[in-house]
C-alpha cells in the first residue's frame, strides 16, 4: 500500500510569506532537502565503473519520498542547471522537467538542488520516469482532443494524478462521470464540476482544471463500462435520467 506523503508545497518562500502559508512551506522545504540528499546518496551507492547507475537506484528514494516530491526536486534541479552556459542534460530530461508547474525559488531552491554529474542525473530521471510509467495511469494520450472546447456533462473524465493523493493513484480512481456544474460548459466562468467516481460511486465537487480530458471510448476498461451503465440505469429509475438518457462518452 502506498504511504501518505507530506504535502509538496510548489510555490517559493516569498509566495508562502505573501500567502501566509509558511506553516505549509517549511516542512515541505525540509523534506525537499532530505529528498535531494537521499538522491545524492543513492547515486553514490549505486554508481558503477561504467559511468552508470544500477537499475534499482531510484526505487528506494521513490518509496521513501514519493513521485511528487522526487519529481519536484529533480525538475527544480534541471530548471536551475539550464541557466548555466553549458547544460549536459538530455533534451528528454529537460522537456520532462518543463512539464512541472513550478517557479524556481532563487532564495531557497539551491538547498534542494541535486549535486551530481549531469549524466547520472539523466539516468536517475529516466529511472523515475520509467517507474511512473509502470503505474499505468491514464494520461493525455488516452483522451479525446478538445477538452476545453466542448461541454463535458455526461462524459467520463480523466483525473490528473496530481489532483489525487499519491496513495490513491490508480486508473480506477482517475475515472469520473461529469454530472453537472458550470464547469462542464467551456464558455462558463464557473469552474465547478460535480462528478461521480466510477470505481466506488463517490460524489464530489471538482474544478474543470482538475481533469486531463475526456477519456477516449476505446480506452474505457470493461469494469468501468459496467459501472457507467449501472449509474445511468439508477438515474433513469430514480427519475434523474430523463434529462440525461443520452449520456454517452461520444
Amino acid at each position: 500500500m502506498t504511504p501518505e506523503y507530506l504535502f509538496v508545497y510548489q510555490g517559493t518562500h516569498g509566495e508562502a510569506v505573501r500567502q501566509r502559508e509558511e506553516s505549509l512551506w517549511e516542512p515541505s522545504f525540509r523534506e525537499n532537502v532530505a529528498c535531494a540528499r537521499a538522491i545524492e546518496k543513492a547515486l553514490r551507492v549505486h554508481f558503477d565503473s561504467t559511468d552508470s547507475i544500477t537499475p534499482d537506484c531510484a526505487g528506494k528514494v521513490l518509496e521513501e519520498f514519493g513521485f511528487k516530491r522526487v519529481g519536484f526536486v529533480l525538475a527544480s534541479t534541471v530548471r536551475d542547471l539550464e541557466r548555466l552556459p553549458v547544460c549536459g542534460l538530455s533534451d528528454e530530461s529537460r522537456e520532462w522537467a518543463h512539464g512541472f508547474n513550478l517557479t524556481p525559488d532563487n532564495d531557497y531552491g539551491h538547498y534542494y538542488y541535486v549535486d551530481t554529474a549531469d549524466v547520472l542525473l539523466d539516468q536517475f530521471i529516466q529511472q523515475t520516469r520509467d517507474a511512473y510509467q509502470a503505474l499505468g495511469l491514464f494520461n493525455r494520450t488516452d483522451c479525446e482532443s478538445g477538452m476545453y472546447d466542448a461541454n463535458v456533462q455526461g462524459k467520463v473524465l480523466v483525473m490528473k494524478p496530481d489532483t489525487l493523493r499519491e496513495s490513491c493513484w490508480s486508473q480506477a480512481n482517475q475515472l469520473w462521470l461529469a454530472e453537472g456544474g458550470f464547469g462542464c460548459a467551456p464558455e462558463s466562468s464557473g469552474r465547478a464540476i460535480y462528478a461521480t467516481c466510477l470505481a466506488d460511486g463517490e460524489k464530489t465537487r471538482w474544478n474543470r482544471e482538475d481533469f486531463i480530458g475526456v477519456l477516449d471510448r476505446q480506452h474505457l476498461p470493461d469494469w468501468a463500462e459496467r459501472k457507467l451503465e449501472e449509474i445511468l440505469a439508477q438515474k433513469h429509475q430514480s427519475g434523474e435520467g430523463r434529462s440525461q438518457e443520452a449520456m454517452t462518452m461520444c
